[in-house]
């Protein structure tokens, strides 16, 4: 099978050329992936599985139209994230989001988000374009890599390697079943996720 992209991206056939579901460990110990898309939801239930209790769970949604006129001053000034967490979360109930909201949050081409351990700090980061980020002990992260069958490379090749100004990929917002990523903030506000602050793209 090829590589698979999420339903919020749409790149040409020539910026899938050489990428494939592969992971590489960084110098400072990270581990840095990407992942076609049928693997991504599998990863996220082994490696969030290894996090110490409690957890935490955060997304990061792009500022509105609206809210970037107040924060752009030029045009060449970044783009920003609103940056929401929930913690104090059991394995149990991070499982549930996955299960609940996973499909969303995967296939939703504008939005970050990730589980960590409010213990340890470990985290895994899931960014654009279906690049990965494990923040923590190598070894027992590496096993969520290879129980799924993905090669440990020394580099990578991202779907992003190959845009230019004629060859560039669209992330798009998605809704599923009527929902959209806002909508998961707004749902899990009940259960005490809160905005924690503004970043630059």
């Amino acid at each position: 099978m090829g590589f698979e992209t999420i339903q919020g991206v749409s790149v040409s056939s020539e910026s899938l050329d050489g990428v494939c579901s592969a992971y590489k460990i960084c110098d400072d110990g990270v581990i840095d992936s990407v992942l076609s898309a049928e693997l991504i939801k599998p990863f996220l239930y082994k490696a969030s599985a290894m996090l110490e209790e409690p957890h935490f769970f955060f997304v990061e949604l792009p500022c509105s139209e609206d809210e970037e006129k107040e924060l752009r001053k030029t045009r060449s000034d970044p783009f920003h994230y609103k940056v929401y967490y929930l913690d104090g979360c059991t394995a149990p109930v991070t499982k549930a989001i996955i299960d609940r909201y996973g499909d969303l949050l995967i296939n939703d081409g504008l939005v970050r988000f990730g589980f960590g351990s409010n213990k340890t700090n470990e985290e895994i980061y899931v960014r654009d374009y279906q690049q990965i980020l494990v923040y923590g002990k190598t070894a027992r992260y590496e096993k969520a890599y290879t129980d799924l069958g993905i090669e440990r490379k020394d580099e990578l090749r991202f779907i992003s390697d190959s845009f230019s100004p004629e060859n560039c990929g669209t992330c798009m917002a998605v809704e599923i079943e009527g929902e959209q990523c806002p909508d998961i903030v707004e749902n899990l506000s009940r259960e005490g996720m809160y905005y924690a602050q503004t970043v630059e793209f």
